[in-house]
Formats: C-alpha cells, sequence, structure tokens
C-alpha cells in the first residue's frame, strides 16, 4: 500500500522581501549580501556557544534535537528557525527528500544517529564509518529553507562527542564536502566515509 503524503504540521515557506530573492529578516534587512554576512557572523557565535556548552539542547540525536540545534543558531535572524521546509528543495543538481515524504522517512533518519549513541562500536574506524552513514542521510533529507550544512555539523560534532570522538570540520575542504555528498546522492558511501576518518579523532 502506498503512504499517504502530507507536509509536517510546522513546516514553513519563507516570505522573500517583496522585489528581491532575500529571506525576510528579524533584522529587517534587504540585500542578499548583507543578510549573508550578518547571517554568517551571528550563526558563527551561537554555534560557538552550543559548542561550548551542548546541554542548551536535548541530546536525542532524533529530528527534534537536529531541530533544536537549528532553531539556536538562527534564532537572530528568522522567525522560522528549527522549522522545516514545505516545499520540494535542489542544490547543485542533487535533489533533496520531498517536502511531502519528510515526515515518513524521519524515523528512518534518524534512526542511525540514535543506533549509534545508545550502541557505539568499539573501533575507531567503524565509529567513523556510522559517523559518515548518519550525516550522509541527513544531508539527503535536508529539512530546512536555510542553515542545513552548519546545522547537520553540529548535530554530528554532538554525536561524536558522546562517543568520545572529535570532528575538525576545518580540515575538510568546501568542495571535499560538496563531491563527497554528491557521491552519496547516487549510493556511494565510501569517498564521505575516508573524509571522516580523516577529519575525526578520538578526543583527548
Amino acid at each position: 500500500m502506498p503512504k499517504a503524503k502530507g507536509v509536517f504540521v510546522d513546516s514553513v515557506e519563507p516570505a522573500l522581501v517583496p522585489g528581491t530573492n532575500t529571506f525576510e529578516n528579524l533584522l529587517g534587512i534587504v540585500e542578499s549580501s548583507e543578510l549573508r554576512v550578518k547571517e554568517s557572523d551571528l550563526t558563527f557565535i551561537r554555534s560557538l556557544e552550543l559548542l561550548q556548552n551542548p546541554s542548551i539542547v536535548a541530546g536525542t540525536f532524533d529530528f527534534y534535537h537536529l531541530k533544536n540545534i537549528h532553531k539556536y543558531i538562527f534564532q537572530d535572524l528568522y522567525s522560522w528557525a528549527g522549522k522545516p521546509r514545505s516545499y520540494d528543495m535542489a542544490k547543485n543538481g542533487d535533489v533533496f527528500t520531498p517536502a511531502d515524504e519528510m515526515p515518513f522517512y524521519e524515523k528512518e533518519v534518524f534512526e542511525r544517529s540514535k543506533s549509534l549513541f545508545k550502541n557505539p562500536p568499539s573501533l575507531h574506524s567503524d565509529i567513523t564509518i556510522k559517523l559518515a552513514r548518519c550525516l550522509g542521510v541527513i544531508n539527503l533529507y535536508h529539512p530546512f529553507p536555510e542553515g542545513n550544512g552548519r546545522a547537520q555539523r553540529i548535530f554530528i560534532s554532538f554525536l561524536a562527542l558522546s562517543l568520545n570522538q572529535q570532528i575538525d570540520w576545518k580540515a575538510a575542504k568546501a568542495w571535499e564536502m560538496i563531491e563527497t555528498f554528491k557521491r552519496v546522492h547516487v549510493g556511494d558511501y565510501e569517498p564521505l566515509e575516508a573524509l571522516m576518518h580523516r577529519i575525526t579523532s578520538p578526543k583527548v
């Protein structure tokens, strides 16, 4: 029997500033370039706050956890921070989970992270493979109108820390992230697994 479709009850399609491609925002900024700068600055500060004190958000490693992370880091910018998109999305030629299918894949997507948190492998190599698998499927899910990468990196960083691991995201080039995620879109996780293995290490 085919699954019924329907978006999340809190799904949103953010409004744009009239005559522009800029999201309406709490700062009243009209220019996209100015908003990008402010967004980068403010989310950097909020991300640091979270990384210094992970207990600010609930560490359940499910969609509720990811939404709370997104809400915290974008709280200064958007009224819809922490809410999933109500429309379909594609980027760089990659199509993400359709909005009306997200509710039905939620359990499957976050089962990986919840299972890893509850039953961590003993070998470092196995941990990094599973972290890559968690990151890859969440990127395919891509639930928010904006800021998916930032939110999911913090989510995976918290998951790694719960396993006594640390991730050095600065060691990954932007083009590497793009290319490895492109491979995930065609079912190939090996490049992302290799990347995560390289940038993840036991916490000292």
